[in-house]
């Protein structure tokens, strides 16, 4: 068998977190989400693995090739739809051949539930049906596909798990998968809909928090560093190498933290949450539910909750997160569109914040900077200073 992961697309609904990188590279429980695609192949048996990359594409070869699995890599020159970046591995394609999304979570088991002959697609139930493929299944056999409809009620849907033969993968004309599998259906071609699996997904920035909180489950214990022995760590904790947590700190699993970071003292973190390398964090600070990417600064006496903060940010001390919903306008000029979502803050790369900051349910673009004392909520584009 073969598989093709999917990594060319924008993930636009993720900004300002995929405007410096593509949705793929996005850490999640401190790993790069395709790396969870790529070992969930190798454990269930796959070896011959395609990578087709497009928007951001250096990024992820430069990141395949430090894996010590090494992978084909297909570019996809135009974004131009699931079913067009699947065509463009279509030399390399010899057998029947898994595809799936370079964003997603799938387990190893979901992967083998697919089988090895035919064409499938898994399915599983969900409360938002409207951000996936909507499926109608007929003892066993999918009968209708459509993307993205304007339902509201808990229905079947596409996981974005697939396994097509040779000859289907050849037969492309459409740019998008759910198109291809409608011709299948309306051509007679049976398409098998494999339900259950362990299958995690996110659409926008706020959903990376219940992701993380998914992935987080999954974590070895490893004490790595150097520890206090006045540390009290409870649950399932993973502390990189060179890192230092402080005296007087309480760490509640589970919890990831990465390599060259320092913490504490008297902080408390957890649960649920994914610290990056080279992270500071500042004495009298509490942070949880959250995802701090790579060298992140926090402040002293700073609250922080379901939040997502990118690399490179700079936080200054009293920082404080409120938790709320609130209505968002994404995506480009020609095609916004409201979401809601619910979270504390999602800060893009390289913000600011001066001191005693309060954000609720405040995003942050790339690059803003913050001064003393504001308190903010809403959407703040990229490079924006708030005065």
């Amino acid at each position: 068998m073969q598989a093709v992961i999917l990594a060319g697309g924008e993930g636009w609904r993720l900004r300002p977190l995929t405007k410096n990188r593509p949705k793929a590279l996005i850490p999640v429980g401190n790993r790069p989400l395709i790396d969870y695609c790529i070992d969930a192949l190798l454990e269930s048996g796959i070896r011959d693995i395609i990578v087709v990359v497009g928007y951001k594409k250096e990024q992820v070869i430069r990141h395949l090739n430090t894996l010590d699995h090494q992978v084909r890599v297909v570019v996809q020159e135009r974004q131009l739809g699931s079913a067009h970046a699947l065509a463009c591995a279509t030399p390399f394609i010899h057998d029947t051949t898994l595809v799936l999304s370079g964003d997603n979570y799938v387990d190893a088991t979901s992967l083998r539930m697919m089988g090895r002959d035919g064409n499938a697609i898994m399915v599983t139930t969900s409360l938002s049906p409207a951000h996936y493929g909507v499926v109608t299944v007929k003892e066993g056999i999918v009968t209708s596909l459509i993307e993205k409809p304007d339902q509201k009620s808990p229905c079947m849907v596409s996981s974005g798990l697939y396994l097509f033969t040779p000859e289907v993968i050849r037969s492309i004309s459409e740019r998008e998968l759910s198109d291809m599998v409608s011709r299948l259906i309306s051509d007679g071609i049976p398409v098998r809909a494999v339900e259950g699996g362990d299958w995690n997904d996110a659409i926008h920035a706020w959903d990376l928090l219940g992701q993380n909180h998914y992935l987080l489950k999954k974590t070895t214990p490893i004490r790595s560093g150097m520890i206090s022995k006045m540390v009290t760590i409870t649950g399932t904790v993973s502390i990189g190498a060179r890192s230092s947590i402080g005296p007087g700190c309480c760490i509640i699993g589970p919890v990831r933290i990465g390599e060259d970071t320092s913490i504490g003292p008297h902080v408390v973190i957890g649960p649920d949450v994914s610290i990056g390398d080279r992270v500071v964090i500042e004495p009298f600070t509490l942070i949880t539910k959250s995802i701090l990417m790579n060298d992140v600064r926090i402040g002293s006496h700073s609250r922080m909750a379901d939040s997502v903060i990118g690399e490179g940010s700079l936080i200054g001390d009293h920082l404080s997160t409120i938790t709320s919903d609130g209505l968002f306008s994404l995506g480009e000029e020609t095609t916004k569109m409201i979401h809601q979502g619910t979270f504390g803050a999602i800060l893009g790369e390289g913000v600011l914040l001066e001191s005693s900051v309060v954000l609720k349910g405040c995003i942050l673009g790339n690059n803003a900077e913050v001064q003393a004392g504001r308190r903010l909520e809403g959407l703040i584009p990229d490079g924006s200073r708030v005065m």
